[in-house]
């Protein structure tokens, strides 16, 4: 995953309830992403353009998984993005 992607600007992250997961909301074509908590660590380290590499050693560190897990779970999580047109880059 040598190259950077993010969110783009029109995506808004809007937190559930219970303040550990949450939707992406995408203003222009109305799609829409649920995300549990990992999915939600990974949307906002997306939003402030962080590398799936450091999403992965958060992921493993908060989860207490192994790192191959952890960037399997970006990874997965960036193909259901690219597939809603919801990510810039890479």
């Amino acid at each position: 995953m040598g190259s950077t992607v993010k969110l783009y600007s029109r995506i808004r992250l809007e937190v559930d309830a219970e303040g550990k997961g949450g939707m992406l909301f995408d203003t222009r074509t109305a799609a829409i992403c649920a995300c549990n908590e990992t999915a939600w660590m990974i949307a906002k380290g997306l939003k402030k353009n962080t590398s799936a590499e450091v999403l992965a050693d958060r992921l493993s560190d908060l989860f207490e998984v192994d790192r191959g897990h952890a960037m399997r779970d970006v990874l997965a999580l960036l193909t259901e993005l690219r597939t809603l047109n919801m990510l810039e880059g890479g």
